[in-house]
């Protein structure tokens, strides 16, 4: 496969599938669900090209000013995609109960896209988590009102461990994109997202 070449980054193997961990053990052979959405936006036309673990980022700090923690993981984040020339970075980090972090994200997103404008950025906070996610695309409302033990336990009740990738890709694979619930509000921005630049670039590229 070739194409636009797409960076990953997430929490674990929810997220990257067999793409989490070191690069020399990253293969194609399950994808998580962060390359399961996308390919629900464009199927092809792109491949991933590398996949970091948010734990991994180097931080990207600037000599003039204190930026936040967060800001600094996703500059570092950027400019990794950027090293590895690929042409868009998507990302999932969870909110883990931090109100300020999604801000804090998009921000750190918005500065990102200044510094690093050859890099495009499908990214954002999951809130409250992944699970949380996983519930609005089975149809559950009020999902981004739930802190992340909650999530996590709502998704258990509907026989989804947190560690389960491969259900949680399932669930990714089959929901209406189109249906999901309105409340769902970083969910529906992050696919958004993707909609507006990963069929945009691949017809660019074709």
């Amino acid at each position: 496969m070739s194409g636009v070449k797409v960076f990953l980054c997430g929490e674990g193997s929810n997220e990257l599938g067999s793409r989490c961990g070191l690069p020399n053990y990253q293969d194609d052979s399950q994808p998580g669900v962060i390359e399961t959405l996308l390919r629900r936006v464009q199927a092809h036309g792109w491949e991933v090209h590398g996949a970091i673990q948010w734990k991994g980022i180097i931080k990207l700090r600037g000599p003039r000013r204190r930026i936040p923690r967060e800001e600094q993981n996703v500059l570092g984040l950027v400019f990794a995609a950027k090293k590895k020339r690929a042409r868009v970075l998507a990302f999932v980090r969870d909110a883990d109960d931090d109100k300020n972090r999604p801000k804090v994200i998009a921000d750190a997103i918005g500065k990102a896209k200044e510094t690093f404008p050859e890099v495009e950025v499908i990214g954002g906070a999951a809130v409250p988590v992944l699970e949380g996610w996983i519930l609005a695309m089975r149809g559950e409302h009020g999902t981004e009102k739930l802190g992340k033990a909650a999530a996590r336990s709502k998704l258990v009740e509907l026989k989804i461990p947190s560690k389960d990738s491969a259900a949680m890709v399932d669930v990714a694979a089959k929901v209406a994109l189109e249906k999901l619930p309105e409340d769902a509000t970083s969910l529906k921005a992050w696919q958004a997202r993707a909609n507006d630049v990963l069929p945009a670039l691949v017809k660019a590229a074709s």
